[in-house]
């Protein structure tokens, strides 16, 4: 392989930086949770890759005015609802989640615990966790002897989870000046250097010819807008 080839196809691959993680624990007794990221991404990269995990879910229940809890129901959830990745085209935001989440703590068939779960990289780039819509049922618990199986009141839910975001940039070698538009620009620097090897080389060929022109042509306007 030429090395103008070389590094033409080196300068062509996506720039990825690195993964920013947020991690996020929050409670609820019926009231709606707002929560942000301490920390925000580039809102204006090309692609973001993410994954994101609800890796805890628990309640607290009342009996006889006792609070006892948290009680993990995590295995109580569907696991598509609790986990989620892939890459989405920038700019911010992007939603990621925006479901119910249901739980039958006791096995009944009826919902003892349920709230709706917004997740969003938002518009500035900052991760946002949101609960609303929350149902704190009853469940049936086993207490033990002598006082077997009771209804008792759910009195908060707790949630623990995490996203990881990846922010990517992807190239663009029809923009020969590297100002994020393909115009007559980039067409005039096909042809200054036609023949040549280098500015131009948009198909990373080793040599500026017809095909580098037909791939400006094609990618005319501003980068990625066929996206």
């Amino acid at each position: 392989m030429k090395l103008a080839t070389l590094l033409t196809f080196s300068i062509a691959l996506p720039a990825i930086a690195g993964t920013t993680h947020w991690e996020f624990s929050e409670n609820t007794a019926g009231e709606n949770v707002h929560w942000v990221s301490p920390t925000n991404v580039d809102p204006n990269a090309d692609q973001y890759e993410y994954q994101y995990e609800i890796t805890y879910v628990a309640v607290d229940i009342i009996f006889l005015g006792q609070i006892i809890g948290p009680n993990d129901v995590t295995d109580q959830i569907d696991p598509a609802l609790l986990f989620g990745a892939g890459i989405e085209n920038g700019p911010t935001p992007i939603v990621f989640m925006d479901s119910p989440l249901e739980a039958d703590a006791d096995g009944d068939g009826e919902i003892d615990v349920a709230a709706n779960i917004f997740m969003q990289l938002n518009s500035s780039g900052f991760g946002e966790f949101d609960v609303t819509e929350v149902f704190l049922g009853d469940v049936m618990v086993d207490m033990g002897w002598p006082l077997g199986w009771q209804n008792v009141e759910i009195d908060r839910i707790y949630m623990d989870g995490y996203m990881d975001i990846t922010p990517i940039t992807l190239p663009c070698p029809a923009d020969t000046n590297g100002d994020g538009v393909i115009d007559v620009a980039d067409i005039l620097a096909v042809i200054d250097n036609w023949g040549g090897s280098g500015v131009g080389d948009v198909d990373g060929s080793g040599i500026v010819d017809v095909s580098d022109l037909l791939s400006v042509v094609g990618a005319w306007g501003p980068c990625y807008s066929q996206q």
